[in-house]
Formats: structure tokens, C-alpha cells, sequence
């Protein structure tokens, strides 16, 4: 049998935050590791978290540069910058 229970409101609060980035593209969540070995993680637009380095590829495009709350990669001939959304 089941408990009938109430969920407190900060807790619904707590647990459905609003999403920061658009769903259907790339997210970057955030780095780590330190200046010789840094690291992204990445939500990718199917849903798939990976992690990133220099030199990996998003699609067919190279990862040029990792630095703290940001992602560079070339596409088309330009660098392009991945940055981690702001906090609501």
C-alpha cells in the first residue's frame, strides 16, 4: 500500500529548477582539471553527456581550447566559443 505523502514547497522548488540552456544544442556544464590536462563536460543536442579535451572533436569540429567556464572549437574556419550558461 501506498504512503500518502506532501512534497514541501522548497523541496518542488529545489527539484524543478528552470533549465538554463536551450535543449536542443550544445550545453557545456562545465570544466575541471588544471592548465596542462583541462576538461569540458558537455551536453550534447541527443541528450548524450561527454567528456571533452583539446584536441577531441564536437561533430567534425576540433576542440582548440579549454578555460574555465568556456570551450573554443573551429568551425568553418572560425573559433567559435561554448560558454557555460549563467545561473538563473
Amino acid at each position: 500500500m501506498a504512503q500518502d505523502t506532501t512534497t514541501s514547497d522548497a523541496v518542488n522548488q529545489a527539484a524543478t529548477q528552470r533549465s538554463v540552456g536551450a535543449l536542443d544544442g550544445l550545453i557545456l556544464l562545465g570544466t575541471f582539471g588544471n592548465d596542462e590536462t583541462p576538461r569540458a563536460l558537455v551536453r550534447t543536442s541527443k541528450g548524450q553527456t561527454v567528456t571533452l579535451k583539446v584536441g577531441d572533436r564536437i561533430g567534425t569540429a576540433p576542440v582548440v581550447a579549454i578555460q574555465d567556464g568556456r570551450l573554443a572549437y573551429a568551425a568553418h574556419g572560425n573559433t567559435k566559443w561554448l560558454k557555460q550558461p549563467a545561473k538563473p
